[in-house]
């Protein structure tokens, strides 16, 4: 599945990454193509709160509206699968993946998906979909190989068995962060190189736009990166978690927003992600949980 031709023009234009600026080395376009979705393309949860269906779908042209048409973004599956059709329309070879976030102490079943882009015969770690705890730029998918994800904050690949394992001799690939120099890294998710089919992502979709107990579901969150135009490295992040707006930069956080009702949040995921919610779409979160009624 691949974007077309009017589809990229468009999507490029949104990013603003016309192919006039694109770099000739493969690699650096990836990178520059990533950072300009993460700057851009909201992660984000609002379509399971401010709409009647609450439902999202993993259809091409859908996904399309959504994201370049109406300027919103998704969550991990909407995210992904998108960004690998651009992949694909730009020529790059790539595979779907799943993968298995961690929750406290144990992995729960496979609710992620990632890219893996192959250059020159050598596979990256491609994910745009995990909010603020995300890879942020290609990662090589060498055992062991750590980078910086944001200033302070380091990401770190390897190949290994997991706690969780009945069978010590089994390998899997695993995404950690240490938050600072000083602290435990923390293992985000786990994946393999299995290529997933879209019917795949279809039934795992299900579960986290559904359940009531998704985080997902239970909380309304927003999350773009801040990108160094220069370098396309990722300088820090500008997230929404329910009702506070903060940005993460260069190490230091600050709480820009503490927001008291829905007209409050409605303006700020404007100004801060882009997320213009029709008259309509600001209704329907009436009466749900999630809710910002101002106290």
């Amino acid at each position: 599945m691949s974007c077309t031709e009017e589809q990229l023009h468009q999507y490029l234009k949104h990013i603003n990454y016309p192919k006039e600026k694109h770099a000739s080395e493969p690699l650096r376009l990836l990178e520059e193509l990533q950072a300009c979705q993460l700057s851009t393309v909201p992660f984000e949860s609002t379509a399971l709160h401010y709409s009647k269906h609450r439902l999202l779908s993993l259809d091409l042209d859908d996904l399309f509206q959504k994201i370049v048409i109406d300027g919103k973004g998704g969550y991990c599956m909407e995210l992904n699968t998108f960004f690998g059709a651009v992949l694909r329309g730009l020529g790059f070879t790539l595979i779907n993946i799943g993968a298995r976030v961690k929750n406290g102490d144990r992995y729960g079943s496979w609710g992620h998906m990632a890219n893996l882009v192959t250059i020159d015969d050598k596979r990256y770690l491609v994910d745009v979909g995990f909010g603020a705890d995300g890879p942020m730029r290609p990662v090589p998918l060498q055992n062991g190989y750590e980078y910086l994800v944001l200033p302070r904050q380091l990401g770190k690949l390897e190949y290994r068995s997991l706690a969780q394992h009945t069978d010590p001799n089994q390998r899997i690939w695993v995404y950690s962060i240490q938050d600072i120099a000083i602290a435990e890294w923390r293992e985000c998710y786990c994946f393999t190189d299995l290529e997933y089919f879209p019917e795949d992502f279809v039934a795992m979709n299900l579960s986290p736009m559904t359940r009531p107990t998704s985080f997902f579901v239970k909380t309304v969150l927003a999350m773009r990166a801040i990108i160094d135009e220069q370098t396309s490295i990722a300088t820090g992040i500008i997230t929404l978690y329910k009702d506070t707006i903060k940005r993460k930069y260069m190490g230091e956080v600050e709480v820009l927003e503490t927001l008291q009702n829905e007209t409050q949040r409605i303006k700020a995921l404007e100004r801060y992600f882009g997320i213009v919610l029709k008259p309509s779409e600001q209704k329907a979160i009436r009466g749900l949980p999630t809710e910002l009624i101002e106290q």
